[in-house]
């Protein structure tokens, strides 16, 4: 009996060499588990896209290789989104908290409520669109998931506005 492309994609060997592969990039038993899934689940899919140019197992192994780099993307981006929530790795607060304290003469909120109108006149010498940004970012903790969604811009340009605004606000800050 002659084994087909399809066969040969639902195989335990073929399952087998996609978890080998997954685990040689993700260096993970279980995360490997989950990419050769999802390696096996898009080599089903797009088994018609299999032309028989190459050995199945090298179109196997692209087919896995590409869903251990996404599945490695999709951690970075996790990893990136839950530390740029202001919070330092160290545990030491966020980057506002840690400014230099100002000095004991004036009155602590007096000094404060002056850091913050330094840091608000920076960003808002960018314009208009980039204040709402920054204060849901910084002062209210909005991911910036969450501000896309609620000011109904993209990802990459809540990304962009909010670092634009902080490093504004960190030169207004700085200058004074």
């Amino acid at each position: 009996m002659r084994t087909t492309v399809e066969d040969r994609c639902l195989d335990a060997r073929a399952r087998q060499y996609a978890r080998a592969i997954a685990l040689r990039f993700v260096k993970d038993d279980d995360a490997a588990d989950d990419v050769a899934q999802e390696a096996m689940l898009l080599a089903h899919r797009h088994l018609a896209s299999f032309r028989g140019d190459s050995a199945f197992s090298t179109w196997l192994y692209r087919v896995t290789t590409t869903a251990a780099l996404m599945y490695l993307r999709r951690q970075r981006r996790l990893a990136r989104e839950v530390s740029a929530s202001g919070e330092r790795e160290d545990g030491g607060g966020t980057w506002i908290d840690n400014l230099p304290a100002p000095a004991r003469a004036c009155d602590d909120e007096l000094a404060a409520h002056e850091l913050c109108r330094r840091a608000a006149r920076g960003v808002d010498r960018l314009g208009d669109k980039y204040g709402p940004v920054f204060w849901l970012r910084y002062r209210d903790g909005y991911s910036e998931t969450e501000i896309a969604r609620r000011l109904g811009l993209s990802l990459a340009t809540v990304k962009t506005r909010a670092h634009r605004a902080k490093l504004a606000a960190r030169a207004a800050l700085a200058a004074a």
